[in-house]
């Protein structure tokens, strides 16, 4: 089984959003159709003890069943100007800190860089490389946008892949096109910045998808088979038991047991953009909000019940200036009407609380992308992403 993959590192920022003013913000990105190899630069100034403190030692985060991180640099600039160049053994490479709660992060690795003599008035300077394996998907679609990086002050974002691809680009400053040798093409863009937040943040997206129905079904092709297993079809009657039959109750037990499943909080675009298969959901007893619906979404269906995964957007994020996945940060269920039911949209994700009577929630604030062939109707055939996904606002 192949492990579930990360979007683009440069989308998660994987940097703190803290006060310091970043003088370089350089980011080069060498693409191919299933690998990407990222060099970052950054140039962050001191102002105060409290960036000090929190940049003394910089995380470089990786996922080493698929990721490798390379230091190429680093070192401390004090403020009489004098560099100091940091030492090998002040870089460690251990567990990543902020991951081990989080069963689908725990595995990840941190190379720890200390700066020396780190102090106010100084800058630390870091330049490294980290090699990933891709999904097609990912390789085909992508965006720049440091919404994290604070204070901003020079940005630049180079992104170099094969003409064959047939990537379209786009960004919110001039973009500047070379053909390169090897059936290359290289596109460059860049940003002079007050840092005082009045300007909008550097964004280049990039897309091989003509539109969104097919980054849609693109995405369609990482979901997991619906015919139930037999375990699963075990597990579906267990849990309506109590139903007598009944297509709604049946429906409400269903939704109410996944829902009740720990979830554990990951971005549409960072971890897990692969769902598990419900099997292994249901062993090990958490999902996220992916896993939850394929889960869901296999027990509906041994019961009979059609259902369809939806790409949704909740928060008022910017949208991408191309077809990407940085539109979307979550996954819907629809149910379309049928035996006497009502079309509905599911959020398994969300826990149920406890004692509460139980019903399946109506997401209203939520924009569904059409999957394509073989997924829900209900919104095919849409060139443009709705502004809000049609749904029934009453409850059972």
């Amino acid at each position: 089984m192949k492990p579930q993959r990360l979007l683009p590192l440069f989308l998660l920022a994987s940097l703190p959003a803290w006060a310091e003013v970043n003088l370089l913000y350089r980011v080069d990105v060498q693409l191919q159709p299933d690998s990407r190899v990222q060099e970052m630069t950054r140039d962050i100034l001191l102002e105060d003890d409290t960036d000090v403190a929190r940049n003394r030692v910089r995380q470089l985060e990786y996922h080493p069943e698929w990721q490798k991180v390379s230091l190429l640099e680093a070192y401390t600039v004090l403020p009489d100007g004098r560099r100091v160049a940091v030492p090998p053994s002040a870089v460690a490479d251990q567990p990543y800190s902020q991951s081990q709660d989080n069963p689908y992060t725990q595995n990840m690795r941190s190379l720890d860089v200390t700066f020396p003599q780190a102090q106010k008035g100084a800058r630390v300077v870091y330049r490294f490389r980290t090699t990933s394996q891709l999904l097609a998907l990912q390789a085909r679609q992508g965006d720049f946008y440091p919404a994290s990086v604070k204070n901003p002050r020079f940005v630049r974002f180079t992104l170099t892949a094969p003409h064959s691809l047939g990537l379209k680009v786009a960004a919110n400053s001039a973009v500047a096109e070379q053909r390169l040798a090897a059936g290359r093409v290289q596109w460059q863009v860049q940003w002079q910045l007050a840092g005082d937040g009045t300007q909008p943040v550097p964004h280049f997206a990039y897309s091989a998808y003509r539109d969104w129905s097919a980054l849609g079904q693109a995405y369609a092709q990482l979901w997991p088979q619906t015919q139930p297993s037999a375990a699963i079809k075990d597990k579906a009657a267990q849990l309506v038991a109590a139903s007598n039959g009944d297509r709604l109750k049946e429906m409400q037990a269903l939704y109410q047991w996944v829902a009740e499943l720990p979830a554990q909080h990951l971005a549409y675009s960072s971890h897990a953009l692969q769902p598990r298969a419900a099997e292994q959901a249901v062993v090990q007893g958490y999902g996220n909000s992916r896993d939850k619906v394929a889960l869901l979404q296999a027990l509906l269906a041994a019961r009979g019940i059609d259902s369809y995964p939806q790409l949704a957007r909740r928060q008022g994020r910017a949208m991408p200036l191309l077809p990407t996945g940085l539109a979307f940060d979550y996954v819907l269920l629809h149910v379309p009407a049928q035996g006497g039911l009502r079309a509905q949209w599911l959020d398994p994700a969300e826990r149920v609380r406890a004692g509460a009577e139980t019903t399946v929630s109506a997401v209203a604030e939520a924009t569904p992308l059409p999957f394509g062939a073989g997924f829900s109707p209900a919104l095919l055939g849409s060139p443009q992403l709705p502004l809000r996904a049609p749904y029934d606002p009453r409850l059972f």
